[in-house]
């Protein structure tokens, strides 16, 4: 639970994004929105009593939350920097 929150303090460390308003960020929006849906189920499950697939569904939950502050957010600014390079071009 500790991990949860210190993980949100390390997003300025790994936003590898050159442009920081989401406007301009297409890639970006999709998995806002993904991690706002996860985010709605992770809080839905954990209201329900713990039986095998309420726990798979949680695991699988959590693992996107931390996948997508760890990995994705420097992955979606690696991608959508080059993407703004190529197109100036």
């Amino acid at each position: 639970m500790g991990g949860s929150l210190v993980i949100l303090f390390l997003i300025p460390f790994t936003n590898t994004s050159e442009v920081r308003s989401t406007t301009f960020r297409p890639i970006f929006k999709i998995f806002y929105w993904l991690i706002v849906a996860d985010f709605l189920i992770l809080g839905w499950v954990g209201q329900k009593p713990v039986k095998d697939v309420y726990v798979l569904v949680g695991q699988v939950g959590t693992v996107f939350y931390f996948l997508f502050f760890i990995v994705l957010i420097p992955a979606i600014g690696i991608i959508e920097t080059k993407l703004a390079h190529t197109k100036s071009k």
